[in-house]
This record gives structure tokens, C-alpha cells and sequence, in this order.
């Protein structure tokens, strides 16, 4: 059966949305949110709608939907699109799109879109064991991220950026956090766009009794950092290996990043860092790691 999603009004194949999408003419702005499932099911939907309504509103945009009817259309997107294959899981993804106006005197066209998208999990699952690389431009310059990033694949390499006075906020496309004497330390919030997951890494800690402390970090404050970790919605949590090459601790995951995956997986009702493993490509398999999943 062909993937199925929303578009204005009318639920279409994905080939058929996709394609009428591309002939609405250059986008000029808007807004999307994305989703991931576990066991098919969707992972604090409305965390991340309410995310997204708050972006078009604060832009005066009427996607012409209540966010209810947004929740319910996605839900709607999301039971076409299944059943899933055993082991499957999905992004869904809501999109509020602004396009050129026919004419000049038009106001511009809003397009919403819902789809979703199979979520290729085995592309975390050597991550989730030897942890990712972390580089800052002060250092490295921009680094390639290994033709892959925090939003599309395995992100064997990420940047983590600085504000405008050095002090660290996010890598891209995920929110860092690291660990001093089992204290997870957290850049100010008022410096980096907050994360669904890095909300939900947050409420981990709270739940386990792990303090958090929030303040602005030098790079230099990492190279005494125990371990370290970044949050997104397609992998949960993965562990940092490295920043500029400094391997941080003594092994990768961290002690305390181990009891957040462990809750996180309670959480979820879903072992997905096993999930993730048993789906890795076969010429990457683990090298004798499994036990930390």
C-alpha cells in the first residue's frame, strides 16, 4: 500500500503530495515539527505541536487548523500509514509552509502538510556504543558530519556551536549536555532552541535524582567533563565520545548517560537502543558492546 499523507485539506499518496507540493512554487518561510514512534506509537506528539504552534502564532500565520485538529489529523496520517513491520518505527512530520502569492497583491499561500517517513534506526546503533565525535569551530572549523546529521542519520561527527561571547549552547540539530562529578551540566536555555528530548533528558534526571545545573559553559569548562551526551528526537540520547579529540572518562557511555538511556528506554516501553543495534548495516555490527544496551 502507498504511504499516505494530508495536504490542504486531502489525504493523497505521498508521490502524488510531494509532487504538488514542488509545484506550488518557492517557499518563503514557515514552520514544521517531527516526530519519531516507538512501537508505532508517537512520542509526545503534543510537546511538539505545541512547539509548533507557538512559532506560527508568534509569525501571525493561520494554518487554519486548531492545534486539536492538528493532533487528531496526525493520528489520522499516522493509522493510514500502518500496520508497521515488526521492528519498523516512523518520523511524522507537520509542515506550515508560506509560498509566493499568485500575484503580488495576494497574500502568500499557507500549505500544510502531515507525513511520515520510515525512521532508519539501525543508523544510531553504532553511536549508541562507541558514542559520537564532538568538534567546535574555534578548534576544527566546520567539520563534515560524515554525509549524515542529528536530523537525517548516524551522527558520527557534530558540530556544538558558541554564542556571540564563546560560551557553548547546541550542536546542530540536538541539544548538549555534560557530566562533572555526576552533575549534568546544562547551557542557558535562554541561548539554545529547548528540544523536546532535551526537555524529556531533563525530567529523566529529576526522576532519578541527578542534579542539573544550568549556566553558561566555556569550551574549556568540557575537558573536564566525565562524559557527555546529546538529545534529539530520532535517537533519544547518544553518548560523546570525544570533543576535539579529548576522549572524555573512561568509558563510553558514561555512567550517568547510562542510567538516562535506561530510563529513557522504561519510559518508552522500548529497548531502542537493541532495536537499533539489530538493524545496524551488517559491516558495522557491535564489537562486544552489546551489554551496555
Amino acid at each position: 500500500m502507498p504511504a499516505l499523507m494530508y495536504l490542504n485539506g486531502r489525504f493523497v499518496t505521498q508521490d502524488e503530495g510531494l509532487l504538488e507540493m514542488q509545484q506550488m512554487g518557492q517557499s518563503i518561510g514557515g514552520y514544521y515539527d517531527t516526530e519519531r514512534t516507538f512501537d508505532g506509537e508517537p512520542f509526545r506528539l503534543r510537546a511538539h505541536l505545541d512547539r509548533l504552534y507557538n512559532g506560527i502564532i508568534y509569525s501571525g500565520i493561520d494554518a487554519g487548523l486548531s492545534i486539536d485538529e492538528m493532533e487528531a489529523l496526525t493520528l489520522k496520517v499516522l493509522d493510514a500509514n500502518r500496520p508497521l513491520p515488526e521492528g519498523s518505527e516512523l518520523t511524522i512530520t507537520q509542515l506550515v509552509a508560506l509560498s509566493q502569492p499568485e500575484t503580488p497583491d495576494d497574500p502568500p499561500r499557507v500549505t500544510v502538510a502531515i507525513y511520515c517517513q520510515p525512521l532508519d534506526v539501525g543508523a544510531f546503533g553504532s553511536s549508541y556504543i562507541r558514542g559520537v565525535k564532538v568538534v567546535t569551530p574555534v578548534t576544527y572549523g566546520t567539520p563534515s558530519t560524515g554525509g549524515s546529521d542529528a536530523k537525517a542519520g548516524s551522527p558520527r561527527q557534530l558540530l556544538l556551536m558558541t554564542g556571540s561571547s564563546g560560551h557553548i549552547t547546541e550542536c546542530q540539530g540536538a541539544n548538549f549536555m555534560f557530566v562533572c562529578d555526576g552533575r549534568v551540566k546544562l547551557p542557558n536555555r535562554r541561548n539554545v532552541l529547548p528540544g523536546v528530548s532535551m526537555r524529556t533528558a531533563l525530567e529523566l534526571c529529576d526522576s532519578l535524582g541527578i542534579e542539573v545545573d544550568e549556566a553558561e559553559y566555556a569550551i574549556g569548562d568540557l575537558y573536564h567533563a566525565s562524559e557527555a551526551f546529546v538529545s534529539s528526537t530520532r535517537f533519544c540520547l547518544l553518548p560523546v565520545a570525544t570533543v576535539n579529540g579529548y576522549r572524555l572518562g573512561g568509558q563510553t557511555p558514561g555512567p550517568v548517560t547510562m542510567r538516562l538511556l535506561a530510563a529513557w528506554r522504561n519510559l518508552v516501553g522500548v529497548n531502542f537502543i537493541r532495536q537499533a543495534i539489530e538493524q545496524m548495516p551488517r559491516e558495522s555490527g557491535p564489537t562486544g558492546s552489546e551489554g551496555q544496551s
